[in-house]
């Protein structure tokens, strides 16, 4: 099979193109800049020689056309995306991007009768957990967006829901929660991430979101989750909640500081500001995945990852 993976140069796209290599498929990243900073932290030197790369804009119809019948793209992953603070900065190119984009990947599977679009959606098209009386989101439940990011991505599940009744386009949306590992350096969920380098390098680093409970999703998970979507049977559901597990900020800085005596982490006070509690057994049910990682497993392969590429033993773990 081929696939066109937009975004791939990011953080979730460079573990989904090396889960897919290594499945044998023909991987074609469609990308606004050949950066391959990130790849590099997470595929090997052959791996990054195995995909071809094209540079292009999602909001480019006619090249997303165009690519996708010169590679014969039988699937999309749509990856490519704004985050929460850019898109608050600039809403009308934000609508651009997380909409235009998006639809443009539906219409592309429409003209040519590709089999699916994966894309990520994100549990911020939900509200504040008073929005929901302080109980689990459900997979339905409605929508009270709080960040122009979450409502654009809002949208974009109302469009899934049209194409596929209208036009029969087939396409799964996957809403992320807070995703942490080697690469993840954009948007306001990135912090854990950094949190977990600043340790591997020996530097200090304050935390925010202190008094907060979040929910710890391993990227290799998310990318586990996103491959398992395109190909599994045709789901009755056209957007998942996909989680992770849920644990206080203070537990993850605490089990880094079990790894890492020496750890020079503070925490701020704070909360995110939107719940962290998600019925994810839709997406167990209907295309089989749940999270293999527990917070202390997934901090300690980010930590000795990041160790690795600073040329550090590896930590064992306690």
């Amino acid at each position: 099979m081929a696939y066109l993976i937009t975004g791939g140069m990011g953080c979730i796209g460079s573990y989904v193109i090396r889960d897919l290599l290594n499945a044998g498929e023909k991987i074609i990243v469609y990308d606004f800049i050949p950066d391959f900073t990130i790849p590099k932290m997470v595929l090997t030197e052959e791996q990054l020689e195995q995909f071809t790369f094209v540079q292009g804009d999602i909001t480019d119809l006619p090249h997303v056309l165009r690519t996708v019948q010169e590679h014969q793209i039988d699937r999309i992953i749509h990856l490519a995306s704004w985050q929460v603070p850019a898109c608050n900065a600039n809403p009308p190119q934000a609508l651009k991007i997380v909409c235009e984009g998006t639809i443009n990947m539906f219409e592309a599977a429409r003209i040519f009768g590709l089999k699916r679009v994966v894309w990520a959606s994100s549990v911020a098209v939900f509200g504040s957990p008073e929005d929901y009386n302080h109980e689990q989101i459900a997979n339905d439940a409605p929508h009270y967006p709080k960040f122009i990011y979450g409502a654009c991505k809002s949208m974009n599940e109302r469009y899934a829901a049209h194409y596929f009744d209208n036009y029969g386009v087939d396409t799964i949306g996957l809403r992320f929660t807070a995703v942490y590992g080697v690469g993840r350096t954009r948007g306001m969920s990135s912090f854990s991430t950094q949190m977990i380098e600043a340790v591997a390098d020996g530097k200090s680093y304050a935390s925010p979101f202190g008094d907060d409970a979040i929910d710890w999703q391993y990227v290799e998970d998310v990318s586990r989750s996103i491959v398992m979507s395109c190909t599994c049977p045709v789901t009755q559901t056209r957007v998942f909640n996909v989680k992770g597990g849920i644990r206080t900020v203070k537990e993850g800085v605490a089990y880094l500081k079990k790894l890492v005596p020496s750890a020079q982490i503070t925490l701020e006070p704070g909360v995110f500001g939107i719940s962290w509690d998600y019925d994810a057994d839709p997406i167990a049910q209907e295309v089989g995945f749940t999270p293999q990682y527990t917070m202390e497993q997934g901090i300690l392969k980010t930590l000795n990852r990041f160790r690795e590429l600073a040329g550090l033993d590896p930590i064992k773990e306690p």
